[in-house]
């Protein structure tokens, strides 16, 4: 059975963006006078065989996403809104959570692509996503960042020769590379069972990269290198720079 989608994962709540994110989600603020979740849309459209796209949201911002679902002029691929049925930060799924969350609502798949509505990619999906298809193994988005600073702040690839995910560090002092991995997943059918067994363990954490060091013990996971690179709309300063840049060019891409 081929059944390819893609989740994506909007149900945070943006604390450290209030009070812009008092009322508006993060994927639903404006960069470049369109809103963040609508340069991922634009790519999520473009993938070939994907056929379903499942956002996930909480309960505060459930009817802003429904809102701008109604608003949309074009979409070419099925939406589905789900609600995670958190209504606080405190009571938060978290990102591991909430795509555990996902995959039982949207059933089985044979392949799907998983990104942080919050992130808006600087490079075309669809070459990674056909080579994704054409190969057996999972995939994850690796960046290259020379400021080991900011990779004290991420989760950072420890990396084979071959570009195979050997771990991955969350927020470590001592960075084993200078990748790091946004949330941007490619994975198989068999990620639904492994997260699952991860999320019985009760000392799992809520991050997504914890999963994807999770699972990189129990099968292969390529790193996927682009130069590009993203725009994290994380707090008031990177969003203002990707409203300056979005503005000024037009486009993500």
């Amino acid at each position: 059975m081929k059944r390819r989608i893609a989740i994506v994962l909007c149900a945070g709540y943006g604390r450290r963006m209030y009070p812009l994110t008092k009322d508006t989600p993060k994927p639903l603020l404006k960069v470049g006078g369109r809103a963040v979740l609508d340069y991922l849309m634009d790519e999520l459209n473009s993938l070939h065989d994907l056929e379903e796209i499942y956002i996930v949201s909480n309960s505060k911002f459930y009817d802003n996403f429904e809102k701008w679902i109604n608003e949309r002029k074009k979409n070419e691929k099925d939406i589905h809104l789900l609600n995670d049925g958190s209504f606080t930060n405190e009571d938060r799924l978290g990102a591991a959570g909430d795509m555990l969350f996902s995959f039982k609502r949207a059933g089985d798949f044979s392949d799907v692509l998983v990104a942080g509505g919050d992130n808006i990619f600087l490079f075309p999906l669809k070459p990674v996503w056909e080579r994704f298809l054409h190969e057996d193994n999972h995939a994850v988005l690796a960046l290259r960042d020379e400021n080991r600073q900011n990779l004290q702040q991420t989760g950072v690839l420890e990396l084979s020769e071959s570009d195979d995910v050997i771990r991955l560090h969350e927020k470590p002092k001592d960075p084993p590379s200078v990748f790091f991995s946004p949330p941007l997943y490619f994975f198989k059918r068999s990620a639904r069972t492994h997260l699952s067994n991860y999320m019985k363990d009760s000392q799992a954490r809520d991050t997504s990269g914890y999963f994807v060091d999770y699972l990189c013990q129990k099968e292969v996971i390529k790193a996927v290198n682009s130069e590009k690179g993203r725009l994290d709309i994380g707090n008031m300063e990177s969003y203002q720079k990707a409203n300056h840049l979005l503005t000024k060019t037009g486009k993500a891409g």
